[in-house]
């Protein structure tokens, strides 16, 4: 080898040619990798940036249906309050105001509303006729004797009936919470002109943007909601007003729809991307540092520099040694005609050396040939693979093309259509952890090879062989079938496989079937179709089969089984710190039937919304004082969580974390004096059936009103009138059930002296009024003095 390196370099003509052909491979192998490395950077971004956008679009549709929710449960209030026939007699009342009797109704609504929603900071009526103002705890006075007279400008611009949200700064310097309010004006009468008076509603800014789930967001990525006039922007992880300066950025670029862009900002480039709702107004926007969506592609991308700088050295190499190898026969040669004198004197060394190469050549391209053709039969199984993965991932209207691959990859079909099945393996954590990973493939290619024989008889199969949980069969049917035929048939195929793997490997699997597609290129459809039906599998458990063609008849809207969720909660970090009772369990049992009644949506959507549940009970368990058991449990948390496959997994472990935490707070209770929360919980319960108040209740105790609510709330997790209301109602409906009373002699034994007041509170908690709920759920008697 060194004598012909040193020989290549001795000889000039032979070295000029040499390092030609050495250029040109070095050239090629360089361009390659370089141009490969580069497109490979630049796809990765445009990934990365197409998930980063889907991923902001999904994040802000959830945030403006929640708070869409928000705002329309806050506006549904002022509307029900313009209807009330006891408010519309007050505005008629003329410059003496409203009679006492509409007073004490309006007020008895408005503290309702008060205390019910936990956005609310202040609701007021007003009266135009007699300038007058009345709050939830004060009666009418004139306008100019409140604290907060700022809404009346904006009321007064106000020239038809209508509802307007605001954002307008507090009128109270001194507040610390934050600087400005949100604020709704409905203008009354409903259905009629001119404007007689209006409802103002003035919302708890730091409850109503701060939202918890945004904790889970992307590093430096946060969520602003936009006042109806962009005039304000809030942000949702501290729920404070976001700086001017920096709104202004991005405020003449908003839109009036969905709009999406990049700017610098904060002295980098940010990525913005912005909704409006269509129901409020308000716009909603998702902004995220460009540095933070490519962080895994730029680190992809010093990975492929190093991978090129490697290759490109490599190459050199290689390329040095393969041009060696081809010039060794062609010195040979030249050494060869050097001895053979009548062709030295025939022919000059120049033309002789150059035939000598083109030969060399000729022949080594031959040999060349011939092995890349043997390796090309050696790898035919690679290549099929390859054609199979193109066919479910790829769509195309190329149908007779894609025949004419199946003939070359010398993969025989029919022209009687093709379907995908989905053999998916359950409980594939516990799987990977039981299994090595040769045994893993093992398995997964004797499932492959039992459900091509098993499915011979009705058709021909291909198996794709993933190193995953997933292994997909690509069918196509011997005969032509009807579809209620093909149902039937798929449908017994995919119960013979799941007999089968049941008895031989002693694991189950859950089978999705795609719909039957007439051509080759609708291949993928199939295949997407036995994915989105698998999900399912999450509804019906382990060992499911389930073909896409089956439709679910319920579709429920996601912020149902928020809202249900929201109400469960409620009562379950009531009861987090009591020892377990039957209404305790009963509670958790109904976590159950919240989820099996979502069938229909994604299950990563359940998933979340039940991680959201013990999110929540987390931090009111921290807030009560229960010790961390790890400093990442709530990352631990969700780890186990997102390893779940089915909705019985995700609702035990919720039900087993809440019963540990409620387990872990009756170990640690101590044995000291009796808190102040606890006194008033006692006395609330001696004495619900009469005309108690916290007031009253905190002059006793010599404490101020306002901390013992505060005290309360904290302890007790509701509200004092909350409670009471609970209370008053359970009473109501075991009264209802066993007594003769009359509907007014019980809402007077549970302290309601006003029967409209009963009734409607009575309706809005429990969706009725109390005789239907006595017609509904009291045993029925005969009367012995009648005849039926």
């Amino acid at each position: 080898m060194i004598s012909l390196i040193r020989l290549a370099f001795s000889n000039f003509k032979f070295r000029s040619l040499f390092f030609r052909i050495l250029f040109l491979l070095v050239l090629l192998v360089v361009v390659t990798v370089f141009a490969v490395g580069m497109l490979a950077n630049r796809y990765s971004q445009n990934v990365v940036k197409a998930e980063v956008k889907q991923s902001s679009f999904q994040m802000l549709e959830q945030t403006r249906r929640l708070m869409d929710t928000i705002l329309n449960d806050v506006d549904q209030i002022t509307i029900r309050l313009a209807q009330n026939q006891a408010f519309s007699e007050a505005m008629e009342a003329g410059s003496n105001g409203p009679s006492e009797a509409d007073v004490d109704e309006i007020k008895s609504y408005l503290l309702d509303s008060y205390v019910t929603s936990p956005y609310i900071e202040s609701i007021y009526a007003y009266y135009a006729a007699s300038d007058q103002v009345q709050s939830a705890l004060i009666g009418p006075v004139k306008s100019g004797e409140t604290d907060d007279t700022d809404w009346l400008s904006y009321y007064r611009k106000m020239s038809r009936t209508e509802g307007k949200w605001l954002v307008r700064n507090y009128p109270d310097e001194n507040k610390n919470l934050s600087q400005t309010q949100v604020t709704l004006i409905r203008t009354t009468p409903w259905a009629s002109s001119p404007v007689k008076g209006a409802i103002v509603v003035n919302m708890n800014q730091q409850a109503l943007f701060q939202i918890p789930s945004f904790r889970l967001m992307r590093q430096g990525e946060e969520i602003w909601m936009v006042s109806p006039d962009s005039s304000l922007a809030f942000n949702s992880n501290t729920g404070g007003q976001v700086p001017s300066d920096e709104f202004a950025v991005i405020q003449n670029k908003l839109g009036s729809d969905i709009s999406a862009f990049t700017t610098d900002f904060r002295g980098s480039e940010f990525s913005f991307t912005a909704v409006s709702s269509p129901y409020t107004g308000w716009k909603y926007v998702d902004l995220i540092p460009n540095s933070s969506l490519y962080k895994s592609s730029n680190e992809i991308q010093r990975f492929m520099l190093i991978l090129m700088a490697i290759s490109i050295v490599i190459a050199v190499l290689a390329a040095f040694y393969l041009t060696l190898r081809i010039y060794s026969p062609i010195h040979s040669l030249v050494q060869m005609v050097n001895n053979k004198k009548d062709w030295k004197s025939a022919v000059p060394l120049r033309e002789r050396s150059e035939m000598a190469m083109l030969f060399s050549a000729f022949i080594s391209m031959k040999e060349q040939g011939a092995e890349m053709e043997s390796q090309l039969k050696e790898n035919w199984p690679v290549l099929q693979q390859s054609f199979l993965l193109q066919l479910i991932h790829e769509r195309t209207k190329l149908h007779e093309e894609r025949f004419a691959k199946f003939e070359y990859y010398q993969l025989p079909v029919s022209r009687n259509g093709f379907f995908v099945m989905v053999i998916r393996i359950d409980n594939y954590h516990g799987y990977i952890n039981k299994y090595e990973s040769f045994d893993q493939s093992l398995i997964r290619y004797f499932i492959a090879k039992l459900a091509g024989e098993l499915s011979s008889p009705l058709c021909r199969s291909y198996s794709l062989h993933t190193e995953s949980r997933d292994v997909i069969l690509i069918c196509n049917p011997d005969k032509s079938m009807d579809l209620e035929a093909f149902y039937e048939e798929a449908r017994a195929l995919a119960d013979r496989i799941l007999a089968a793997v049941r008895e031989y490997l002693q694991l189950t699997v859950s089978i999705g079937i795609g719909e039957l597609k007439l051509e080759a290129g609708d291949i993928s459809a199939s295949y997407h179709e036995a994915i989105e039906a698998l999900e399912s599998r999450a509804f019906k458990g382990y060992g499911s089969i389930a073909p896409s063609w089956i439709s679910l008849d319920k579709k429920p809207v996601d912020h149902l089984l928020i809202r249900r969720l929201s109400e469960l909660k409620r009562e379950i970090v009531l009861m987090i710190r009591e020892e377990p009772s039957e209404k305790f369990e009963d509670e958790l049992r109904r976590l159950r039937e919240v989820a099996e009644g979502a069938e229909g949506l994604p299950f990563p959507l359940i998933q979340h919304a039940y991680f959201q549940l013990i999110i929540e009970v987390f931090h009111r368990s921290v807030d009560l004082g229960l010790p961390l058991q790890s400093d990442n449990e709530l990352a631990l948390l969700q780890e186990k969580l997102l390893r779940l496959e089915t909705v019985d997994d995700v609702v035990l472990a919720a039900q087993q974390y809440i019963r540990e935490t409620n387990r872990r707070f009756c170990a640690e209770k101590r044995n000291g004096p009796e808190s102040v929360a606890k006194q008033i919980l006692e006395y609330i319960q001696n004495n619900f059936d009469k005309e108690i108040s916290l007031g009253g209740i905190a002059d006793q105790l010599h404490l101020d009103p306002s901390y013992v609510s505060r005290l309360f709330k904290q302890e007790i997790s509701v509200t004092f009138m909350d409670y009471v209301i609970s209370l008053r109602l359970e009473k109501t409906k075991e009264l209802l059930k066993t007594s003769e009373m009359t509907v007014k002699d019980i809402g007077a034994s549970v302290g309601y002296a006003n029967q409209r007041s009963f009734n409607r509170i009575f309706k809005k908690v429990e969706g009725m009024t109390p005789g239907e709920y006595r017609d509904i759920h009291a045993p029925k008697k005969l009367n012995q003095d009648e005849i039926y």
